[in-house]
């Protein structure tokens, strides 16, 4: 599914105030947007921020997801 910018817009805000990496904002809109958590190996979104569940690859394989 293709979701434009203009869908994520009303998440922006909040994002950019609960992600802990400006580069990384546009994703936090969009878990905000879906409700869903993200898979990143990024330390920094797990551990400095506690609105969006992150999922590391290792946490993956102990559930066995993936």
């Amino acid at each position: 599914n293709i979701i434009s910018l203009e869908e994520l817009f009303p998440y922006l805000e909040k994002a950019e105030k609960i992600c802990p990496d400006p580069d990384d904002v546009i994703y936090f809109a969009l878990a905000l947007k879906l409700h869903c958590a993200i898979w990143t190996n990024d330390r920094d979104l797990k551990e400095k921020q506690i609105f969006i569940k992150v999922y590391s690859t290792e946490d993956l394989i102990k559930l066995q997801i993936i």
